[in-house]
C-alpha cells in the first residue's frame, strides 16, 4: 500500500501535445455543445476513446450518470440547452442535507455556517424535484455527515424516483453492513468516502476521530459487497504531493476494489479561508495532472480524477455555476461547496430563479477559467471583501461590484 505503482505517471509527450491541441481547439469550454458531445462519444464508443479510462463498463466517471439512463440523457440535453442559452441547468448538485457531523476536521469547508435551519424531509424532497426539473443528472447528498439523517434512505429513494442518480459523500463513520444495505436497497448508486491521508493516524488526527480510517475502509468494502459503486475522495496538499499520497491511495483503492479516486486541490475556504499559502504550485498541479493524463495506459485499478487536470482552462475549467451548484443544509444556493457566496435561498424562491440569477452575474457569465476559489483575482474581487465576522455563505449582492 505504501509504495507507489511504477507506472502511475506515463509520460508520452507527443500524445499529450496532441491531446492539448484537440482540447484547445475543439473541447470545452471554447466550443458550445462540446461537453454534451464528449458525453455522447464516451457513451457511444465505450473504452475505445483515446486518452480515457472508465470507472466501470457503464460509467465514464461516477460524476456522470450511467450510460443509457434518463439521467444521462438529461446531462446531454441540459448541456446543449445551457451552452446555447436556451435553458437547462448544471449537470450535478451537491446538496447538504445536514450540518451535523461527528468529526472536527481542521479543513472543514462548512466553518462559519449556521448550525440551525436544517431542511425537513418534505423540503429536501421538493428541492430534489426542482433539481431534477433543471435536468441535473446527479444529486450528491452531503453534509456535514449525511448519514446522521435518519431519513437518508427515503431521500435516496426520492432521487431515484426523480430519475436522477443518487450519490453520497461520507466520512464513513456510520457505515456498517446494515446501514449500507439499507442505502443500497433504497437505490444508492455511488458512495464516495473521504480520506485525507493514506496514513491512518494522520487521517484520524486531522478529523479528530480515532479509528476513523479503518471505519472508512470497512465501509468501502461493505459498499462494494452491496453493489454500490465506490470511490475515495481526497485533497492534495504540498505534503501530500511530496509524499505521493495519490499514488498510495491508488494502491489502497486496488486493495479495496474502489473504482474511482477524486483528488481535489486544497482550497482556502472554511476553516482555512485565509490560508492562501496552501495553494499548490504550478509544478504540483502538473504532477497531479500527469497522474490523470497518463492513466489511459493502465487497464487495472481505479480511475483517477484530479481537479488539477479537470479544472484546467483547456479542459473543463471552473465547475461552479456551469456544471454544478451547491445547496447548503439551510437552503442557500452557492456556485460550489467551496465558494462562500450565495445567490438566494430555496426557502424563499424557486431554484430555477436562483440559478438564472447566478448565471446572469457578470462573474459567472464569463467563460470558465481555472478554479475561481484558487484564482487570486477572484479572491481579491470577492472573497477578501467578505466581513471577517459574517456568517457564511455571504450574499453575493452585498459584495461591492467592480467594473469588468
Amino acid at each position: 500500500m505504501d509504495g507507489p505503482s511504477p507506472d502511475m505517471e506515463v509520460r508520452r509527450p507527443p500524445m499529450r501535445r496532441f491531446r492539448r491541441f484537440f482540447y484547445r481547439n475543439l473541447g470545452p469550454p471554447r466550443m458550445p455543445g462540446a461537453f454534451s458531445l464528449g458525453c455522447f462519444l464516451v457513451e457511444r464508443f465505450p473504452r475505445r476513446i483515446p486518452f480515457t479510462k472508465f470507472s466501470s463498463p457503464d460509467h465514464y466517471t461516477f460524476y456522470i450518470p450511467r450510460f443509457g439512463t434518463r439521467a444521462y440523457g438529461s446531462v446531454l440535453k441540459g448541456g446543449l440547452l445551457r451552452d446555447f442559452h436556451l435553458g437547462g441547468g448544471p449537470a450535478a448538485v451537491t446538496l447538504a442535507v445536514t450540518s451535523r457531523c461527528p468529526c472536527s476536521c481542521y479543513h472543514c469547508s462548512a466553518y462559519r455556517r449556521s448550525q440551525d435551519g436544517e431542511m425537513d424531509t418534505a423540503t429536501v424532497k421538493r428541492v430534489i424535484s426542482e433539481c431534477a426539473d433543471l435536468m441535473m443528472g446527479s444529486i450528491v447528498l452531503t453534509g456535514g455527515e449525511p448519514m446522521m439523517r435518519g431519513d437518508l434512505p427515503e431521500l435516496v429513494a426520492h432521487v431515484q424516483r426523480c430519475e436522477t442518480t443518487p450519490q453520497i459523500f461520507t466520512s464513513g463513520y456510520f457505515m456498517d453492513r446494515d446501514s449500507v444495505r439499507e442505502l443500497a436497497d433504497a437505490g444508492l448508486e455511488v458512495v464516495f468516502v473521504s480520506l485525507d491521508s493514506p496514513i491512518a493516524s494522520e487521517h484520524d488526527g486531522g478529523r479528530g476521530v480515532e479509528g476513523l480510517f479503518d471505519k472508512a475502509c470497512r465501509g468501502l468494502r461493505y459498499s462494494s459487497e452491496a453493489g454500490i459503486h465506490t470511490g475515495i475522495s481526497t485533497f492534495a496538499t504540498h505534503e501530500g504531493v511530496a509524499g505521493r499520497y495519490v499514488e498510495r491511495f491508488y494502491n489502497l483503492g486496488c486493495e479495496l476494489d474502489v473504482r474511482e479516486i477524486t483528488v481535489f486541490d486544497v482550497t482556502p475556504t472554511g476553516r482555512m479561508m485565509d490560508r492562501e499559502d496552501l495553494l499548490l504550485t504550478p509544478e504540483e498541479h502538473r504532477h497531479l495532472s500527469g497522474l490523470q493524463e497518463g492513466q489511459f495506459a493502465r487497464r487495472r485499478g481505479p480511475k483517477i480524477v484530479t481537479m488539477s487536470y479537470v479544472n484546467e482552462t483547456d479542459i473543463i475549467g471552473c465547475f461552479g455555476a456551469k456544471y454544478q451548484l451547491h445547496i447548503t443544509h439551510d437552503g442557500f444556493v452557492t456556485p460550489c461547496d467551496f465558494t462562500p457566496l450565495h445567490f438566494g435561498n430555496v426557502g424563499d424562491e424557486p431554484l430555477r430563479t436562483i440559478w438564472n440569477r447566478m448565471t446572469a452575474h457578470p462573474e459567472y457569465r464569463k467563460k470558465t477559467v481555472t478554479c475561481r476559489m484558487q484564482d487570486p483575482e477572484f479572491r481579491r474581487r470577492y472573497i477578501r471583501k467578505i466581513p471577517a465576522d459574517a456568517p457564511l455563505p455571504y450574499p453575493m449582492d452585498r459584495i461591492p461590484m467592480e467594473t469588468f
